[in-house]
Parts: C-alpha cells; structure tokens; sequence
C-alpha cells in the first residue's frame, strides 16, 4: 500500500533585525529593535536573526558588543565599501541579502540612515514599508497590528498586513527598552555572506561632530539635566555654561519643562525620552519614578540636590548635598581651568 506524500511543514516566520552603526559604533535603537522583534516572534512561533554590515577593521569590535546582547544568529556582511554609510552600499548589500534570507519581516531603524535606504530596498524587492512605526503586535487570522505616526507625531496611523507579505518596518527610537547583556555570554551562529556591493557615490572628506546644543538628547554622551529645583527659566543658564564646559547636551525633567523653562524635546523621562549617556549630571531634580525609568542605565550618574531624601540620590554613581548655584558654577570654572591648562600655548 502507497502512502501519501507527507507536505513540509512551513518554516516559522523569520523576523530579521538590521544592526546599525555610526562611527564604528553600535546604535542603542539596534537594541531596542531586537527587544520587538524578540517580543513578536514569540508571539507568532516565529525566529529572529540579526544583520550587521561591516569592515574588517571594525568586525572585532563590532561583533563583541553585538555579542553581549544577541543569542540569535547572525548573518554578517564585511566590505571596504561599509567603512562610511552610502545608499548605493547599503541598498546593494541588503538587497542581496533579503533574497537569500527570505525573511518575513525587516526591522530598521527610523534613522537618518533607515529612512534613506529601507524605502528603495523595499522598492527593488516588492516588499510592503511602513515608516516611523511605534508597535507592530499580532492580530487575528495570521495578520499583524502596525502602529506609526505621521505628521510630526500627531497623527497615529494602525494598519491590518498579513504575516506571510514580506514589509519593512522603520521602528522609532526611545518605543521599546534594549534588552540587558547577557548574563551569560552567548554563543550565536555567526554566517558570513560574501556579496557584491556597490560602490557609493559620496566621498567622506571630513567628519563634523554634531552641536552638543542642537544634538538629539538620545543620542548625546554626556547630558546636565535641571528640574524644578533650578527655579525659573533664567537660572537654566547656569547649567547651559557646564554643559558648554563639559561639552555636553542640556536637558529636564518633566516639571521644568511643564513650566516652560525648557522645551518638550530635552525632556527626560517615561512621557519624554529615554536616554543612556556615558554621564547624566542631574541638578535640582528630585527624582520621580517616570523620570529615573528614563535616565537609570546611564554610565556615570552624578546628583547635585539640597535634600538629602531625594529619591534620585538612590540611582547616583556620585552624589553632591548641596546648593546647584553654588556648586555648577565653581564645577564649570574648575573645567574651564583644566582644559586652558591642557592647551598648549601659541607662540607668537
């Protein structure tokens, strides 16, 4: 007796995590990225994977921080021509690859350097994009529930794909929290794919580092943030000169900012932004839950606060008892002195 053929089971929904770099280094949004993806495949009986574009300058250093925090495989792609972001480098690669991975869905970053080359891969390719998403969760009858703005943020666009179209998502930062290190370092399949990829079209001459003052607070290293304890908008100008001195980005808590001392954009917190600088100095800021939940995996965390009971005393690496006005100023002097002191003299 014959028996029937037995249908292959369909492979499980592959979830791909694109790992951005700047500079030689890992963006936090690449973290935040496998935290969705890690979260939707489970939910679907899906698997994630993550690629990473590189040099072989930069592969080392690269793959150990990317190792801390990924138990998934990778699949890495090394060339010359990734040294510095161009579209024709980084569509050509991922193209590619997209065809050999087959994947279900594609997460991004909704960067400067997402929302240049997401849109023409998915274009060779006849993937589904949706920009600037904030959520992508399952949905009834093999589909899925993407969230994302327009507008500037004011408008919220849900849309109904179906799991088995492949689509492209550019996720905001500062959604979803990145996950920690391992505990354990894992030990992931890393794959090498060797691919043609073109040239780009645009030569880096110089590299211009961004204006602490105008910089994105999520994406600064070092940050003063100021609170209610600053106590009016004119007294913010003595953090601005040690964050001049420091060369760092000002920010705020929620309550400065509700009282219009500084604007929504510096806020930090749960209803502002989440941000991991390698120094978070804090004065005048007490320290509410919403505010520590957006500032706590900072590097070095540095409190300058008059009461002894404030609850940000209990995150701070360091912690200075006493008045802002006082303190900041003489901190700022001491920096300015210092740095005129590691300047070498012109000779005239």
């Amino acid at each position: 007796m014959n028996s029937l053929p037995v249908s292959p089971s369909p492979a499980p929904p592959l979830v791909l995590v694109f790992a951005e770099t700047l500079w030689g280094k890992l963006e936090r949004l690449s973290f935040e990225l496998l935290a969705d993806a890690r979260k939707l495949a489970a939910s679907v009986k899906g698997r994630v994977e993550v690629v990473l574009f590189t040099t072989q300058e930069q592969r080392a250093s690269l793959l150990e921080e990317l190792l801390a925090h990924v138990r998934e495989p990778i699949h890495l792609v090394e060339h010359e021509n990734f040294a510095e972001y161009s579209t024709e480098s980084y569509t050509s690669g991922l193209v590619q690859l997209l065809q050999v991975l087959q994947p279900n869905l594609l997460f991004l970053g909704a960067t400067t350097y997402g929302r240049d080359f997401a849109p023409r891969v998915a274009a060779r390719l006849g993937y589904a994009y949706f920009p600037h998403c904030l959520l992508s969760k399952t949905a009834t009858g093999g589909k899925l529930d993407i969230t994302r703005v327009t507008h500037g943020g004011r408008v919220h666009i849900q849309t109904n794909w179906p799991l088995a179209a492949p689509a492209i998502l550019t996720m905001k930062a500062g959604v979803a929290d990145a996950p920690a290190a391992e505990k354990t370092p894992p030990n992931p399949q890393v794959t090498s794919h060797a691919l043609k990829i073109a040239a780009g079209k645009v030569r880096l001459k110089k590299r211009i580092p961004p204006d602490p003052r105008t910089l994105d607070i999520r994406q600064a290293e070092k940050l003063v943030s100021g609170g209610r304890g600053v106590g009016n908008k004119e007294n913010f100008a003595v953090l601005r000169a040690l964050a001049d001195a420091l060369g760092a980005s000002l920010a705020a808590s929620r309550a400065a900012v509700d009282l219009g001392w500084v604007e929504y954009e510096r806020q930090v917190g749960q209803t502002g932004k989440t941000v991991t600088p390698r120094l978070y100095l804090a004065a005048g800021i007490s320290g509410a839950s919403h505010h520590l939940m957006g500032m706590r995996d900072a590097g070095k965390i540095v409190v300058v606060n008059t009461d002894r009971q404030a609850p940000i005393f209990s995150v701070a690496h360091f912690g200075v008892l006493g008045d802002l006005h006082a303190v900041l100023p003489r901190l700022t002097e001491r920096i300015q002195a210092d740095k005129k002191k590691a300047t070498p003299a012109t000779s005239k």
